[in-house]
């Protein structure tokens, strides 16, 4: 690529050039199509017609609904096997690392599919030869609630830090704002694939809060504690933020490109939501939480520059007086 081409491609990316209206208007249009997601996965009946919940934004995976496990030796294939399991409420088809044992997943199912099924493997494998393991719903209903709870607690002790640090009301709202629409967002894309809220996933959300604040922090405390243009601060802490998330999503993507090779469920999980959340927040920063802190030291410094004057104006009156 060219010199020139590469100034023309930066100048593309240079986010000065562009309203704060439109800046901020297309992450709001996105995070609104995310809650359309949502909130059309919440009105869809379960999955699973014995699931504990009846409605749900996010699709409940078997860690928080229950279900049951098998992990058995053989050569079978995944599409073989979900054949085979085809009249259960089959959720997962995975390798489990270990030589040929493959781990099969169902969702909640009645006392009479359960039996049906412990036959059917006794049939086909033999009694003993298998693992099969239960996850009560109550049990899964307590993981969920320490789940919210640790997402809550997360993202209310970020808030608390952040306003401590800036002791001021909009850029700390703006930093908060955008991990939130980053959550939001990864969720949305979650449904869109068919991933289910797993325990692996939610330890990508609380990641991915730290990832969001990381870059968001960088951008408000160099456009607000640094001197010099406002634009060339922002042009310079946009170069150093995209390279430091850059730097992340490429070490993100060798995990879930690794974890698909060798069929690693929760790693693959974990990378998945991190890609998502990792790409989105490239977008809510730097042109969201960017444009949000554009428009408030613009009026800000707008209004320094209207009282300076006017204290200018007071003090050439008092001097005119005196004369």
């Amino acid at each position: 690529m060219r010199e020139g081409e590469r100034e023309s491609l930066f100048d593309k990316l240079d986010i000065t050039k562009y309203q704060v209206k439109t800046l901020i208007a297309i992450p709001l249009i996105i995070l609104l199509l995310a809650f359309v997601v949502i909130g059309y996965t919440y009105v869809q009946p379960p999955a699973y017609p014995h699931s504990p919940y009846r409605h749900a934004p996010v699709q409940l995976g078997m860690d928080f609904i229950g279900g049951t496990m098998v992990k058995i030796q053989t050569e079978e294939t995944h599409e073989e096997l979900k054949v085979k399991f085809s009249d259960f409420p089959l959720a997962l088809v995975g390798e489990t690392g270990s030589g040929a044992e493959k781990r099969i997943d169902f969702g909640p199912m009645s006392d009479r599919q359960e039996n049906e099924l412990i036959d059917k493997l006794n049939e086909a494998y033999g009694a003993g030869s298998y693992e099969l393991a239960n996850i009560s719903p109550v049990f899964g209903e307590q993981y969920l609630t320490q789940a919210l709870w640790a997402l809550l607690a997360a993202f209310s002790a970020m808030a608390i830090v952040v306003f401590a640090v800036f002791r001021m009301v909009i850029p700390p709202s703006a930093v908060i704002f955008a991990a939130f629409s980053d959550i939001v967002i990864a969720l949305a894309c979650m449904n869109l694939i068919g991933m289910k809220l797993s325990l692996g996933t939610v330890a990508a959300l609380l990641m991915l809060i730290g990832y969001s604040v990381d870059s968001n922090i960088l951008l408000t405390t160099n456009l607000l504690r640094k001197k010099g243009d406002l634009n060339e601060k922002l042009r310079d802490t946009m170069k150093t933020g995209i390279m430091m998330t850059s730097t992340t999503l490429t070490a993100v993507v060798a995990m879930l490109l690794v974890s698909y090779y060798i069929d690693i469920i929760i790693l693959k999980a974990i990378a998945i939501v991190l890609v998502f959340g990792l790409v989105m927040d490239l977008m809510n920063t730097w042109l969201l939480n960017a444009g949000i802190l554009r428009w408030y030291i613009e009026k800000r410094d707008k209004k320094k520059f209207v009282l300076r004057n006017r204290k200018k104006n007071v003090a050439k009156v008092k001097a005119n007086k005196k004369a």
